[in-house]
């Protein structure tokens, strides 16, 4: 979203409404707009109509625990406005409720940092799913490897990647056993999918 000069269209829009959320039996009085600008989900539950009077409505959040909610609401009340720094598991929680609710701004905020992490080598292929090459040195790790993908990692993963890997793993076992051995990355690389040349261009910095 670009920054308007004239901010008294934000404010004309902005629906300062409290609402009551429950959480695991905790009870969170919220800023209505914030969940509802960015949840198709979320803004149908607090859109439907109510047998009480707005003030005294609360909602139910069933799947979802109470650290989890309070991680996805450390992104909009964050104390520091420049300081989006939190641990790995935060950023898991955000993400898994970013995708439940389908908060597709969230969810890419929390891709970013993840993408950013020190993580798993099958959790990096499943967070880049869509950009494969950004999880290169994972796959090379994985299907270069002298061991299978093991029954949990597998269920990770879900079926198009697991098929993806077993044909990396393939071609990469009857490289070796060829007469002339090609570099193992390179192969990943091809069958991953190098991604192509871009202008680069600037892109306007989103915030929650």
């Amino acid at each position: 979203m670009y920054f308007d000069p004239d901010s008294s269209s934000f404010l004309d829009s902005f629906d300062a409404t409290n609402i009551r959320v429950i959480v695991e039996g905790n009870q969170y009085t919220i800023h209505r707009f914030f969940l509802s600008r960015d949840s198709p989900v979320l803004r149908e539950m607090f859109s439907a109509p109510l047998e009480v009077a707005q003030e005294d409505a609360t909602y139910t959040l069933s799947g979802v625990t109470k650290e989890e909610f309070e991680h996805l609401l450390w992104v909009y009340y964050n104390p520091s406005i420049d300081y989006y720094l939190a641990p790995i598991a935060v950023w898991r929680d955000i993400l898994k409720l970013a995708e439940m609710w389908k908060m597709t701004r969230v969810g890419h905020i929390a891709q970013k940092h993840l993408r950013s992490a020190p993580l798993d080598p099958i959790e990096k292929i499943k967070l880049c799913e869509r950009d494969r090459y950004e999880a290169r040195e994972a796959y090379i790790q994985v299907c270069t490897r002298k061991e299978g993908l093991s029954v949990t990692e597998f269920q990770a993963l879900g079926m198009d990647l697991v098929l993806l890997i077993m044909q990396i793993r393939e071609r990469i076992i009857a490289n070796r056993q060829g007469p002339e051995v090609a570099d193992e990355a390179a192969i990943v690389e091809d069958m991953i999918g190098r991604p192509s040349p871009q202008i680069l261009v600037a892109t306007p910095v989103e915030y929650c």
